[in-house]
């Protein structure tokens, strides 16, 4: 029933560390279904990040002002929350719902191979073995073809596939339930700059934390410069919810007296539990719920967004509580508020920098949130997802001290387990170059999924034109 994919439809579903120190997720968090030819010509062209612009005091700000941080978060988050209209609006108004969060329009990475694999198709011989880059114009008709091409779908297909739509749900569901998503700045980046991660292919196990990066205005060693602000990355955690499973969403407690004994390892080995949590009955308008084409609905109960609107990134991440308002959603602001639905029901934590430098254990807040924060405080900043960051010790881990390795042959394991060469679980900032810009979506260690990352869709492709035109006249 489902349409034929790309070569690489697997690819979303390896990218399970695109965020945070996590493992696999299981079964029970869903197939991790991208968006299709199919949705995409509904869902509409990928919708760019608003990034806003930072200056080096803003960047010093956020790092010593908790409460700046968070504000900074909650924006980031409001962001990517705004309602844009899909391209089969017309088509799907039985469902009386015409809109899907900002970030739901955003890529997968069989679409950057779809893309890719046009783009150098097109360039034609010459242009391939120059290693020519493509033109402004080039890439942003990529995009326009990406957002209306059936590949060898048909229009009788699409049409019967926008007839399956007939609630507010299968609207969101229309965009899939993909672990990893790609802002379309973020994905120009590997269009443009093709030639120097290539290059990179088979040097990832030599960098090591000394490795200087490609010049003082260029921390990586895999790119020919770092990602534009408007770069940005979602991972999600998805959870199976509906007639068939009766038993509701798991509950994570993150009050200040579980983080104390959680973060001293007391609880779980210093992790996040994953067995028999306490469930709760939530609907739709108590969490972001999408039905997919075969009718099952699936649940976000957490919510990794990464934006490179600083340069060491701005690392926010959320997750469903049926007590939204106490510890990590005390201070939520009113553009949350305003957007209404299932979005006043998720707690926030957000980092920008190793260090802690807020002297203040509390941040200034008061309440079950400055419980929270000085609980956690500590030399290095923290944030960590009890959904999404599995394993002992994550639940004393930042995104930003794991993300710090991304591109070389490191393993997620080590980092937050050998405390000798990763201090503080990982918190610790220890490279002086950051080869693939903090992105664990580009390459990751040695595993059997590693042909799936992004740099090797991209090396796969351009190794086939290679064998193609090396015996073509």
């Amino acid at each position: 029933m489902r349409p034929i994919q790309s070569k690489l439809a697997g690819l979303a579903l390896a990218l399970a560390a695109a965020a945070g120190c996590s493992s696999s997720t299981g079964p029970s968090e869903g197939s991790d279904n991208a968006i299709r030819e199919l949705e995409r010509r509904a869902v509409g062209k990928a919708q760019a990040y608003p990034a806003d612009t930072y200056s080096e005091y803003d960047t010093a700000r956020f790092a010593s002002s908790k409460r700046a941080r968070r504000e900074l978060g909650w924006k980031a988050l409001a962001k990517i929350l705004q309602p844009v209209t899909i391209a089969a609006a017309a088509d799907v108004e039985p469902a009386k719902k015409t809109t899907v969060p900002l970030f739901r329009t955003w890529l997968g990475g069989d679409e950057l191979d779809r893309m890719f694999g046009k783009m150098y198709g097109d360039f034609g011989k010459e242009r391939r073995l120059a290693r020519d880059v493509p033109t402004d114009k080039e890439v942003s008709s990529l995009f326009e073809w990406n957002a209306t091409s059936l590949g060898q779908n048909s229009e009788a297909d699409y049409f019967a596939r926008l007839g399956q739509v007939k609630n507010p749900e299968s609207v969101d569901g229309l965009a899939g339930n993909p672990r990893s998503a790609y802002s379309p700045g973020y994905v120009r980046q590997y269009l443009v700059d093709y030639p120097s991660l290539a290059g990179c292919d088979g040097k990832t196990g030599s960098f090591t934390f000394q490795t200087p990066g490609g010049s003082t205005t260029n921390f990586t060693d895999c790119f020919s410069r770092e990602f534009g602000k408007d770069a940005a990355v979602v991972k999600a955690s998805w959870r199976r919810n509906d007639a068939l499973v009766t038993d509701g969403l798991p509950v994570q407690d993150t009050s200040a007296d579980t983080l104390r004994k959680r973060l001293a390892n007391a609880l779980d080995d210093g992790g996040w539990p994953q067995k028999d949590l306490p469930m709760v009955q939530a609907g739709a308008e108590d969490a972001y719920t999408i039905q997919l084409q075969g009718g099952e609905k699936y649940s976000l109960v957490a919510l990794h967004i990464i934006t490179k609107e600083l340069r060491h990134w701005v690392w926010t991440t959320i997750w469903f509580s049926p007590k939204p308002d106490e510890d990590f959603g005390q201070d939520r602001p009113v553009a949350i508020k305003d957007i209404g639905g299932p979005w006043k029901n998720y707690k926030m934590c957000t980092v920008t920098d190793f260090d802690e430098k807020d002297p203040d254990p509390r941040g200034g807040y008061d309440g079950s949130l400055g419980d929270a924060l000085a609980a956690v405080h500590g030399p290095q900043t923290w944030c960590s997802n009890p959904f999404v960051e599995k394993g002992a010790h994550n639940a004393g881990t930042n995104c930003i001290g794991c993300h710090q390795h991304a591109g070389d042959t490191t393993g997620l394991p080590q980092i937050i387990n050998d405390e000798a060469r990763f201090p503080n679980k990982g918190r610790t900032k220890v490279r002086e170059s950051f080869p693939a810009d903090y992105s664990w979506a580009f390459a990751t260690p040695d595993s059997p999924d590693t042909k799936d990352r992004l740099m090797r869709t991209v090396v796969t492709r351009m190794k086939a034109y290679d064998r193609q035109d090396a015996t073509a006249p």
